[in-house]
């Protein structure tokens, strides 16, 4: 029979007994040794003079009392501190206890013991000693007047509990740049804050107290914030709005996981040079400081994929053919972007120019919506699908796949190659923005194959190349998928084509009619 293996968190708290079991032990013995000698202490001097009998227990009196109450204190602050503060509290509230209530909480329980040990065994009046020391600690009070209001502001930040360890807050200081930073401490006297720059910045209690606040942690860990972008106002505002989206989603996913929350764009402003797009996004304030830049280098590429750029001031000495084919852009994909696409993919590489282009001929654009289905795994392949603009993720789930995709596709990335083969797909793939494809059926690789041996056993090498994973010699690899790939895509005759040059417009081989579906 199996036996259980404990969970996370039974671990945690079986290591959280054992080590508040080992700081107990050891007050704990000798509270019971100085108890016990106490009680035997007594009748164990019998044998000594009479005098030396009365002075031997005086001192054995003020020695073990002392040393009851003492150890007694330990034992009380150490349940406190780790029963109490470190398991008790800790678990209710979910975060650390400040290290200031457990040293109050040690100062009342020693100066208890204190007290005991003054009245119960040197027997001295305990309303003169707390006289004498209500004069001296007004006498302190005076002297210590800044240290003491660190202190009692470090214990209403405590208990007003507006900011917890390991929180992240921008203070707003009077006169100077605001400071944001994660709290690492509130001590008796100074509140410890890292700042973003990994710097320490210390604060006097008294004066972090008065201070505005914003604490970024609270109610909720998440923050929303947006940065803008302007595009050319002739690009369509669903094309706009799917590439934005796409880019700040795979750049926070690569700041904060794949749990993120996906951003959403909106319309901020008409300008003159252009519509302004708001991206928003949220995550924990810990990934903020580094969101904007990211989310911005993303966007940049994502455009670059798709062939435009951000908006520009129109000069004067521009051309009627430069906004023509700014309009282009602008539209969609045109086949030269398209080629060059392709040519840059990994299964592609090293395929002429004029196989690209008799391929891309053959293309046809599908838009498909967030959360929609691309392709599932178990099914057999029909085509090959090539991201243009938008974010897709890809799922094996259990099952063992020789060829795994990556985990995201983004701009630039084909899959999946299992047409090629007659294989049927090895993982589920779901559009997590709504996303522009460039799909090429069976029909379109038999136009790019049929009479392209060269291009054919190109890309055999490629996609073997491409497939680690699978056994065999190399050579013999290549020969097996050759094999495969010619009885899919049979040997052809070259017919004369009346249109030589790729498409220059998605409008017109690839435009709404090819969307279908």
């Amino acid at each position: 029979m199996r036996r259980r293996r404990p969970s996370h968190g039974e671990s945690v708290m079986k290591e959280g007994l054992r080590l508040a079991a080992g700081k107990l032990t050891a007050p704990f013995l000798i509270t019971m040794v100085v108890l016990f000698g106490f009680y035997l202490g007594g009748d164990s001097f019998q044998g000594f003079g009479l005098a030396a009998m009365d002075s031997t227990r005086r001192v054995l009196k003020y020695v073990l009392g002392v040393a009851a109450f003492l150890s007694l204190a330990v034992l009380v602050q150490r349940i406190v501190q780790y029963v109490i503060f470190d398991g008790l509290v800790a678990s209710a509230t979910g975060s650390p206890v400040p290290k200031l209530l457990s040293q109050i909480s040690g100062l009342v329980i020693f100066g208890i013991a204190v007290s005991a040990c003054a009245g119960i065994v040197f027997e001295q009046d305990l309303t003169v000693l707390w006289a004498a020391s209500g004069v001296a600690g007004l006498v302190l009070g005076m002297a210590l007047r800044e240290l003491l209001q660190d202190v009692f502001a470090g214990i209403a930040l405590n208990i007003d509990r507006a900011i917890r360890i390991g929180e992240y807050i921008q203070i707003h200081r009077s006169g100077d740049a605001k400071i944001s930073g994660q709290v690492l401490e509130i001590s008796w006297r100074t509140t410890r804050v890292r700042d973003f720059m990994g710097d320490l910045v210390i604060f006097p209690n008294s004066k972090f107290s008065a201070f505005t606040i914003t604490n970024f942690s609270q109610p909720e860990a998440n923050s929303f914030r947006f940065v803008t972008l302007t595009l050319d106002a002739r690009v369509p505002l669903a094309r706009a709005t799917r590439i934005l989206q796409a880019a700040a989603l795979e750049a926070m996913t690569g700041l904060a996981g794949p749990d993120t929350p996906v951003p959403w764009v909106e319309v901020k402003a008409i300008r003159l040079e252009g519509i302004e797009y708001a991206i928003f996004y949220k995550a924990e304030w810990r990934h903020l400081a580094n969101a904007a830049p990211m989310i911005l280098q993303t966007v940049l590429t994502h455009l670059a994929f798709a062939g435009l750029e951000t908006a520009t001031v129109l000069t004067e000495g521009a051309s009627a053919s430069d906004g023509t084919a700014a309009r282009t852009r602008a539209a969609g994909p045109d086949g030269a972007g398209l080629v060059a696409l392709l040519g840059a993919t990994a299964l592609f590489r090293g395929v002429g120019e004029a196989p690209l282009r008799l391929l891309a001929r053959h293309a046809a654009l599908r838009e498909r919506p967030a959360g929609q289905v691309a392709i599932q795994a178990g099914e057999a392949g029909t085509s090959l699908h090539l991201v243009l603009e938008g974010l897709l993720s890809a799922d094996a789930g259990r099952r063992s796949v020789r060829d795994p995709l990556p985990a995201t596709l983004r701009p630039g990335d084909l899959f999946d190659p299992a047409i090629l083969r007659g294989e049927a797909h090895g993982s589920t793939v779901r559009c997590r923005t709504p996303v522009l494809l460039c799909e090429f059926g069976s029909e379109a690789l038999q136009a790019l194959f049929g009479g392209n041996p060269d291009a054919m056993e190109r890309v055999a090498r490629n996609l073997v190349a491409a497939s680690p994973n699978r056994a065999g010699e190399e050579e013999e690899r290549v020969a097996d998928t050759l094999r495969q790939m010619r009885q899919l895509f049979p040997a052809t005759t070259a017919r004369p084509n009346p249109n030589p040059n790729p498409v220059s417009s998605p409008v017109s081989t690839m435009g709404p009619a090819a969307n279908a579906g």
